[in-house]
């Protein structure tokens, strides 16, 4: 019998009162060929579980028969395995009630394991679809459900507190969602999710956030947002204390869409009475999204569009000479992508002003205006490490399950996969960037 021992350890079956039999047998069950183990679950029960009543001798509690049941106990080699148990039953004499002793490998009333709903909670981490986890582990599709709500519902945030560094962002979500949009919340310091915001409107986000106390809400020093308007203000009446940080990623975006535009618009004009330009501004569009002082100046090559050895550098000075107005915002664009860059928020500042001394394409005036409606918010992710980089990571994440799953009616079944995801497992924690990149210069410069 010593050897049963070890196949008990192998399982993972460490109830010492479950006595298992020699025999190992396959059998089909609900159409799957498994292994199966017999054994035997009888230990005296110290109470009555329904009256309380110690039981001292057979005139407390007395032997009542057995309750057989099949377990799913785990797989090997993709194969289920199977424990028929047969369960001690007790009679109180007392209350006349019959119970069956308990056992730590499955709980009360249930015919899975313990084990199998931990590896389903574990596999719910990985971007895969409910129904392959189901098949692979052999068990019903409502039994991952199950597991999904009851792991969510324990990693739903507290309402008593929030982070310091708050980042705020909308993904594509459920039709249940206002225009299918919903909103996740993360820690945009530490890097952890905090809650999913069914809707992204401003009604939907006081009322979550006024679950939270007025202290708690003063505790929060920073939002990091995209250029979202409607959220620009509403956040700042939500969180006295804190200061809008706009992502630097999304202030790039948008004067590089400002410099395509207009080169579209250059590049369409001159379509049919000088094609060879034509042709070169429409091929060689990622040269001028370049940034300026990335441009090879060095490398001489040939290029079919040019005649004779040209360099980066070159073929842009010609692009831009085409045209005299899509030169002046080539430059008046770069020279701000220049100050993001360095992170010189001053230099931002005057060069953004500097603009108004020129003439230039009204949708060009725009996106400067633009810029200056959100002056204070730029001036801060310029102060601030802190991007909403993180955030569009996990939205990422979020589409790749969506699309494993083939779509989510359910929002909370969504909530509570992404809460799995992003936060059931304990994750290496990285070096943390200083808050500041002043703090981050000086770090740099102490290393070197």
């Amino acid at each position: 019998m010593a050897h049963m021992n070890y196949i008990a350890d192998l399982l993972n079956i460490k109830d010492k009162h479950v006595q298992l039999q020699d025999d190992i047998m396959e059998e089909m069950h609900k159409g799957v060929r498994c292994k199966v183990l017999l054994g035997q679950l009888s230990y005296s029960l110290p109470a009555c579980p329904h009256c309380g009543v110690a039981n001292h001798s057979t005139q407390d509690m007395i032997k009542y028969g057995f309750d057989h049941t099949t377990i799913h106990l785990t797989h090997i080699n993709f194969q289920p395995v199977l424990l028929k148990l047969k369960k001690q039953r007790y009679q109180c004499k007392h209350c006349r009630v019959v119970t069956t002793v308990p056992t730590s490998i499955v709980d009360k009333g249930c015919f899975i394991s313990n084990d199998i709903k931990r590896t389903i909670i574990m596999e719910l981490t990985e971007v895969q679809s409910m129904k392959l986890i189901a098949q692979h582990l052999n068990v019903s599709r409502y039994t991952v459900q199950c597991q999904l709500i009851k792991a969510g519902q324990t990693l739903s945030p507290k309402t008593w507190d929030l982070p310091e560094h708050l980042g705020i962002d909308e993904f594509k979500s459920v039709k249940q969602a206002t225009s299918g949009m919903s909103c996740i919340l993360m820690d945009a310091y530490n890097h952890t999710l905090l809650d999913i915001v069914l809707d992204r409107t401003q009604d939907a986000l006081r009322d979550y956030f006024m679950r939270y106390s007025y202290e708690a809400r003063m505790q929060v020093k920073t939002v990091t947002m995209d250029m979202y308007g409607p959220y620009y203000l509403f956040l700042q009446r939500i969180f006295p204390n804190a200061e809008i940080v706009i992502d630097r990623f999304h202030i790039v975006q948008l004067l590089n869409n400002t410099l395509n535009r207009y080169r579209i618009k250059v590049m369409n004009t001159i379509r049919y009475n000088r094609p060879r330009d034509y042709t070169k501004l429409k091929q060689l569009w990622k040269l001028i999204q370049k940034n300026r002082e990335s441009l090879d100046f060095e490398d001489y090559h040939i290029h079919r569009l040019f005649d004779g050895l040209v360099t980066q550098k070159s073929m842009v000075n010609y692009m831009l000479s085409i045209d005299p107005r899509l030169e002046q915002v080539y430059h008046l664009v770069n020279d701000l992508k220049a100050d993001i860059a360095m992170h010189h928020s001053e230099a931002f500042i005057y060069d953004l002003y500097e603009t108004r001394k020129y003439v230039v394409p009204r949708k060009v005036r725009t996106t400067f205006q633009t810029l200056e409606k959100y002056l204070p918010a730029i001036e801060n992710s310029l102060t601030y490490t802190l991007s909403n980089g993180i955030i569009e990571g996990t939205n990422n994440k979020i589409k790749n399950i969506k699309r494993s799953g083939y779509g989510y009616r359910n929002f909370n079944h969504l909530r509570f996969r992404i809460l799995i995801t992003q936060n059931l497992l304990v994750r290496q924690t990285k070096k943390r960037r200083p808050l500041f990149f002043k703090d981050e210069n000086t770090t740099q410069t102490i290393v070197a």
